[in-house]
């Protein structure tokens, strides 16, 4: 992996890594969510999804009235480890826009399966939306490539995992990870930070561990996945369902043969031991609420 600068390190350490206690990755994610061409007034929709008034022109130089919308959340009785679609909805509804109506739907009552198949749902939690979308001008920007627009409804097709595919009912998405520390380095940097990262790109582990590099399960995980430097990760499971994290990985870490992701890239998390050359590593890593000094 090519050497990085240092200010594009910390651009990695504050972005990706979270170590400044932002999660910026997060609203990232929220921000592409809700990234789609929303549709106009639905007065007639099988659901009775809409009750705006239809689609308004922009107003210059002043704030719209809000954009009435209805939501209608369609999601599964078996969803308890799913992605909280209320995060994705409580951050929508602070833009300009009024809520007049929500209700929820499950996919295991037959009297929705119409509704379904018209709108060719896939995977749950989705919503499906409805009202005066088009009104503000601004709100048309958040719409753009991650839904459809069937009959004025617009239907979210962009799923955070886990997720309930609608054809077999399974939950697709869930991942762990093994945690491989080095007790007797003192100076190697919080190998939990990785859970903190992880979360930042919305991924939460459903189930992990720790081991020691020095254990024979450790050991063998060293030799399995030929790891040279410690603390790291392994990540397994169905990784594929997250595209953030895959967009970014190869920057990261490797994939291993099995499709573990093993993690790789030590210099954006801190110091670290060198198994190799059997030496420290010492990491400085920028502050992530200092501000830059202007050079005169």
């Amino acid at each position: 992996m090519p050497k990085k600068k240092k200010n594009e390190t910390s651009l990695l350490v504050g972005m990706f890594y979270g170590l400044g206690g932002a999660a910026i990755i997060v609203v990232v994610v929220l921000v592409l969510i809700f990234a789609g061409p929303f549709g106009k007034d639905d007065a007639g929709s099988d659901l009775d999804l809409a009750d705006g008034s239809g689609p308004g022109g922009s107003v210059p130089d002043q704030q719209l009235d809000p954009s009435k919308i209805r939501i209608t959340v369609v999601t599964s009785e078996n969803c308890e480890k799913c992605f909280d679609m209320n995060i994705l909805l409580d951050a929508f509804l602070q833009n300009n826009v009024e809520e007049t109506g929500r209700e929820i739907v499950y996919i295991e009552d037959a009297q929705i399966q119409p509704i379904l198949e018209k709108y060719n749902i896939t995977k749950v939690p989705t919503i499906l939306v409805a009202g005066e979308l088009d009104k503000d001008p601004n709100l048309q920007g958040f719409w753009d490539g991650l839904g459809r627009i069937v009959d004025d409804v617009f239907v979210l097709d962009e799923i955070l995992p886990p997720y309930i595919s609608v054809e077999t009912g399974e939950l697709k998405g869930l991942v762990s990870g093994t945690l491989i520390t080095d007790e007797s380095c003192a100076e190697c940097y919080d190998v939990t930070l990785h859970k903190t990262a992880l979360l930042n790109l919305g991924v939460n582990l459903e189930t992990e561990k720790t081991i020691d590099v020095s254990s024979d399960e450790g050991k063998s995980l060293i030799k399995k996945y030929k790891i040279t430097k410690v603390p790291t990760i392994l990540i397994y499971g169905e990784t594929e369902e997250y595209r953030t994290l895959n967009d970014i990985w190869n920057q990261y870490g490797m994939v291993a043969d099995d499709g573990t992701l093993v993690f790789t890239g030590m210099e954006v998390m801190g110091s670290y031991y060198d198994l190799e050359a059997d030496e420290l590593v010492e990491i400085a890593l920028p502050d992530p609420g200092a501000q830059a000094v202007p050079q005169q």
